[in-house]
């Protein structure tokens, strides 16, 4: 909780002045029973003081109403500050996570303390203040009234009052563990959908509609048990609440009966004691209402800055190494990795030049992927090391590192907006003319030409509106446009035709070419990377063969047996593979 105090700290002066404005509403809601009581006496007595009684209780509303306003918007105001402050931290900080802390975290957790734990901090920020300062000056100022009014009075119905403040306490303590449940389960709800609702057209195709439906149902009756339970809690405690003021009421008023027959209390004054009744109900129920939203918001801050305080990504190691800007040379050396204590890597080297074109074949889970995730940092090795330039990459800062590569990867993410804003997402500035040129390459620019907006059509989430091939090419035409000396193509023509990828690999090999661009290539079609100046076969996390795909072929090794097999099914589906 160190974060409310250091920014009530921060902020104290507004503080001051919307806590003086709070406590300046107290005091005059203070005067209102004692104002209608009088009221109530001079219409006994027929004075004419009556008048004067109804312009005053006119005026503390007026002046009641125009303070509550300025606080309220003070504290408002404080706290969308709060909110908007701590929101951009929360998503700076995830941006920064490692890749590894956000496989083992659902989206849909995250989402949830991003939302509903931002809601009930900012709550406290508002009302728990508002109600701790009630509890405070009304409550101890009611007190003092009642007690100057009729002591005994005070003492014969200040007992059922008591015990509110008691049941308020102790419902409190059931609040904070209950409530993080039923944000750890909304967690789990706003994953599930997320889920099923971004895979939708798959669960479609497969007609999962019931077993999806069950397993959601699943998690919303969990959410909807736990909920129940706070929910009987509050149930309780509101009824509660109120049969005790309602006791204390009655016995006000069957005591102060007995002392108006002895002319010891007035009429007025008894009506403006029970009114001070109800106005001490309020605190003595904000002291409960305070302690379940001061625990609600530490249970929600606890979760947001499990995010914040979380370990993040480490930019570089001292020394920090200066790397010239110009791709000279992309080394990797004896790089192992596991994962889960499973050996992905082990012991792969290669060294890329610039202008060339690294090929990386192997069979599924064999760590072809995994090396673009080191080679980006985006994962650490657990032995060996990467040179960029000649540099250890660990002593190079992210944001330089990351400068020297375009990745086009196999999840292919495209955003809800145009198709020029996804070109241009990885270089914003780029012109038109080179977005153009990039979809000329990428074998995209006679499909867009067909589309009624060009470039300007809306792809919807994912690129729904796209097909599997178009998203691939919209990828590798961002990745061209951001002008980063090395490609990185994590099996990026999958999903395109033969023809296609014959015309886009041609004119890409003609791009790199004449641009000095190197590209690293990984795909399990041979015809995809005979381009390449040389290829690793990667098998088991180990290199099995290593050459230039002519000394492969010779070899008869992984990589010739997969041409011969692709040679084949060409022949049979009427395709060739052009060396």
């Amino acid at each position: 909780m160190d974060r409310f105090w250091k920014y009530i700290k921060r902020n104290w002066k507004a503080y001051f002045w919307a806590i003086l404005a709070l406590a300046l509403v107290d005091g005059l809601q203070l005067l209102l029973p004692l104002v209608f009581g009088y009221f109530i006496d001079a219409i006994t007595r027929g004075d004419l003081w009556t008048y004067y009684y109804g312009l005053i209780f006119l005026g503390l509303a007026v002046a009641i109403t125009l303070l509550r306003y300025a606080y309220r918007w003070e504290m408002g105001k404080l706290a969308l500050h709060f909110d908007f402050g701590l929101r951009r931290e929360f998503f700076q900080e995830v941006l920064r996570l490692p890749m590894s802390y956000l496989q083992e975290k659902d989206i849909g957790d995250i989402m949830a303390r991003a939302t509903n734990d931002m809601q009930a901090i900012r709550q406290f920020l508002i009302f728990g203040l508002i109600g701790f300062t009630d509890v405070i000056v009304l409550g101890v100022s009611t007190v003092v009234l009642m007690l100057s009014l009729n002591w005994r009075l005070f003492l014969a119905s200040v007992g059922p009052i008591a015990v509110v403040a008691v049941v308020a306490l102790t419902f409190s303590r059931y609040i904070f563990p209950l409530f993080k449940i039923v944000q750890d389960v909304f967690g789990k709800l706003t994953e599930k959908a997320q889920e099923f609702i971004s895979g939708v057209r798959v669960l479609r195709a497969f007609s999962r509609e019931p077993k999806v439906l069950e397993i959601f149902q699943q998690v919303n009756r969990e959410y909807y048990r736990t909920n129940l339970k706070l929910v009987k809690l509050e149930g309780v405690f509101e009824p509660s609440m109120a049969l005790l003021i309602g006791i204390s009421t009655v016995l006000s008023i069957w005591y102060g009966a007995g002392l108006i027959q002895r002319g010891a209390l007035s009429l007025g004054m008894l009506v403006a004691f029970i009114n001070y009744i109800g106005t001490l109900s309020w605190p003595m129920m904000a002291l409960g209402f305070t302690t379940t939203t001061f625990q609600r918001s530490r249970a929600s801050l606890k979760r947001v800055e499990e995010i914040i305080q979380a370990k993040k990504e480490e930019s570089h190691l001292e020394p920090e190494d200066e790397v010239s800007s110009k791709f000279q040379s992309l080394e990797a050396r004896n790089l192992s990795f596991s994962l889960e204590g499973r050996r992905i890597l082990e012991k792969v080297s290669f060294n890329l030049r610039a202008g060339q074109v690294l090929g990386i074949m192997g069979p599924i889970g064999a760590g072809k992927t995994t090396l673009f995730r080191l080679l980006e940092r985006l994962e650490e090795p657990e032995e060996g090391k990467i040179f960029l330039n000649g540099r250890d990459i660990r002593h190079i800062p992210l944001e330089v590192l990351r400068r020297f590569f375009a990745l086009v990867p196999q999840d292919h993410y495209l955003f809800s907006t145009t198709l020029l804003e996804n070109i241009r997402y990885s270089r914003p500035e780029a012109t038109l003319e080179e977005v153009e040129e990039a979809v000329r390459i990428a074998c995209l620019d006679e499909e867009i030409n067909q589309f009624p907006e060009g470039l300007n059509t809306l792809v919807g989430e994912r690129g729904v509106t796209l097909s599997g091939g178009q998203r691939q090419r919209v990828a590798i035409a961002r990745a061209l446009i951001s002008q980063r000396p090395v490609i990185l193509l994590d099996d990026a023509l999958s999903a395109v035709d033969t023809v296609t990828e014959e015309k886009l690999t041609a004119k890409l090999k003609e791009h790199a070419r004449s641009s000095g661009k190197s590209v690293v290539s990984i795909s399990h079609r041979v015809s995809t990377l005979l381009w390449a100046d040389f290829i690793v076969v990667i098998i088991e996390g180990t290199i099995a063969e290593l050459g230039t795909p002519t000394v492969l072929l010779e070899k008869g090794g992984y990589f010739a047996h997969l041409y011969q097999s692709q040679v084949l099914e060409g022949a049979v589906n009427g395709t060739e593979i052009r060396t």
